[in-house]
């Protein structure tokens, strides 16, 4: 009889490990469920915040055909530009680099798919390369980590 007693014992203590570990598993994966939800919110809040900012910045040059011109930037002088062009430029700038941190953030945090973002980083690199509107940037218009970001990429103003 005294046999059959560390059987039990030990059938219990394994029943009781296996418990242990389904708990710890389940709270493992709630813990991430939770870190993935956190991410998620946190970025609803910064693509709404970028769309405040874009919803801002365009309602200037809604309405203006030279605007849509002025867009692209391509065929076009900056210095040639009237006061009022180089300041609908600056706007629609500001506009592009508002909409690529947002990208940045989304892709940084898991949210934006490489396909996208290998597109996005060569209109990045454009955006940024822009030698007449590069200086319109401040450390108080990005976070710092794109401002990083942009300061890695290849600089073809530098003098």
């Amino acid at each position: 009889m005294s046999s059959k007693i560390p059987v039990a014992i030990s059938f219990t203590g394994v029943a009781n490990f296996l418990g242990v570990v389904g708990v710890i598993g389940s709270l493992v994966f709630v813990g991430l469920e939770l870190r993935q939800t956190q991410r998620i919110a946190l970025a609803g809040q910064i693509q709404e915040r970028a769309k405040m900012q874009t919803d801002r910045l365009i309602g200037y040059v809604s309405g203006n055909a030279d605007a849509f011109r002025l867009f692209q930037m391509q065929d076009v002088s900056f210095s040639e530009l009237s006061k009022e062009e180089k300041q609908l430029a600056i706007i629609q700038h500001e506009w592009k680099g508002t909409m690529l941190e947002n990208n940045f953030f989304q892709f940084n945090n898991g949210l934006y798919g490489e396909e996208y973002w290998e597109q996005t980083r060569g209109r990045l690199e454009r955006w940024y390369n822009n030698c007449d509107l590069r200086p319109n940037l401040t450390e108080t218009s990005f976070v710092k980590s794109f401002l990083e970001y942009l300061q890695s990429l290849p600089d073809e103003c530098a003098e």
